[in-house]
């Protein structure tokens, strides 16, 4: 089974929260997400203070942002797969939409057609970008580490006149030694060789006489 073909069955047991006053719609949306087999609730004003995981949220979207749901998202570090809830296409209204970068939108009246499509829909779209994200943050690491390795590397062969192997066989071969990363290794040799340029500088400054 493939992520995408998983997400309907994943929906079942999710924690979905629903930002919303307690009316007419709301009750609906409980109803459906209770179908589908989340654990679901309704709270109106957004809470506060958090209290359980939030996989899916949906949150009213009206003309102007609502301050009290701009706060409940800045306080997530996870951010829930988000459903926008709207009762009418108004450019005010889709301009808030695209700002707070839903995942998806449920018109309202709410019926019982629509939910689940605009869950499956926001899921594959959070998972995606969820995916995107770590593979963007491992080759920022994958970068920063090459970076590291080369300003060692630079370090060892102008300190000791040594070509670029021989420096890089000997932060791997202080690495086995030492068991631990060859960019851990790295990172050391920068920061003391970082320390040893400011000792010295500092100690030039001392000496220094200034103008008569």
């Amino acid at each position: 089974m493939t992520g995408d073909e998983g997400i309907i069955e994943r929906l079942r047991g999710l924690n979905a929260l629903v930002l919303h006053p307690r009316d007419g719609d709301a009750e609906e949306l409980l109803l459906q997400l209770n179908r589908i087999g989340c654990r679901a609730q309704a709270v109106w004003p957004p809470p506060k203070v958090d209290a359980d995981p939030v996989d899916i949220a949906f949150i009213l979207v009206q003309e102007k942002p609502l301050e009290s749901i701009l706060e409940y998202l800045e306080r997530q570090s996870t951010r829930p797969s988000l459903i926008g809830l709207a009762g009418y296409e108004s450019p005010s209204v889709l301009n808030h939409l695209i700002s707070l970068q839903v995942d998806s939108v449920l018109t309202k009246p709410i019926r019982p057609s629509g939910v689940l499509t605009s869950m499956v829909t926001a899921r594959r779209i959070w998972q995606e970008c969820r995916h995107k994200d770590r593979l963007i943050s491992k080759l920022r690491s994958k970068v920063e580490n090459s970076q590291k390795l080369n300003d060692a590397k630079l370090i060892l062969m102008r300190l000791h006149e040594i070509g670029e192997q021989d420096a890089y066989r000997a932060m791997r071969q202080q690495a086995m030694e030492s068991r631990q990363t060859v960019t851990e290794v790295a990172e050391a040799i920068i920061q003391s060789h970082s320390l040893l340029t400011s000792l010295v500088s500092h100690r030039d400054f001392d000496a220094d006489p200034g103008p008569d």
